[in-house]
């Protein structure tokens, strides 16, 4: 069975904004729609290296940019784009979302809620997100929710790792619906964690 490309869309992300992560089992062949989050990250500035050889796809930490991301075919990147979009140079924004707003949670308003918290500026639109980028980092030093969504559980995290001060997620227990070793794998490729 081929690698899942929707949970190595954290990774990807991570690995573009704070520190090198190696994806190992991905097909380049696959016909996953969020293997696009590869060519979206990259259309953003992103940095991915392929070895096809060992199904290995690695990002490096890589100044972004904006632009304008259409949803339709890929909506559960949302989440974690929106995080990328908010420490990118310049305006992204995130089109054809609607969907989202009928998933776990109305993951739209959580993402743009919660990363307003963490000092993004975030405007929400009816079918998706428009993102004025601070490159140098979020604020943080706040309680965010997870919305009991496994998705936004995750997203938080990585946009944690471009605060200024440590967040507290509520809810992080979410990531068990999809990935319930989450938290064990971010604190091994060098993620601060602590559960409280």
């Amino acid at each position: 069975m081929e690698g899942d490309w929707s949970q190595a869309a954290f990774w990807l992300a991570a690995g573009t904004l704070s520190g090198a992560v190696t994806c190992r089992g991905l097909a380049a062949t696959s016909l996953q729609g969020d293997k696009a989050i590869a060519s979206i990250l990259t259309q953003m500035g992103g940095r991915l290296n392929w070895d096809a050889a060992q199904q290995e796809l690695t990002a490096v930490p890589a100044a972004t940019h904006g632009g304008v991301i259409p949803a339709a075919d890929c909506p559960d990147l949302v989440p974690v784009l929106s995080v990328v979009a908010a420490v990118s140079a310049g305006t992204t924004r995130i089109v054809q979302a609607e969907r989202l707003r009928l998933k776990e949670c109305d993951r739209l308003a959580a993402m743009a809620t919660e990363l307003h918290k963490l000092g993004a500026r975030i405007t929400e639109q009816p079918d998706g997100l428009v993102i004025e980028g601070r490159p140098e980092g979020l604020d943080g030093g706040v309680t965010v929710s997870a919305w009991n969504d496994h998705r936004v559980a995750m997203s938080l995290a990585i946009a944690g790792s471009r605060c200024r001060q440590p967040i507290l997620i509520e809810g992080s227990e979410s990531v068990r619906k999809s990935y319930p070793h989450f938290w064990q794998d971010l604190a091994a490729v060098g993620g601060k964690v602590e559960q409280v």
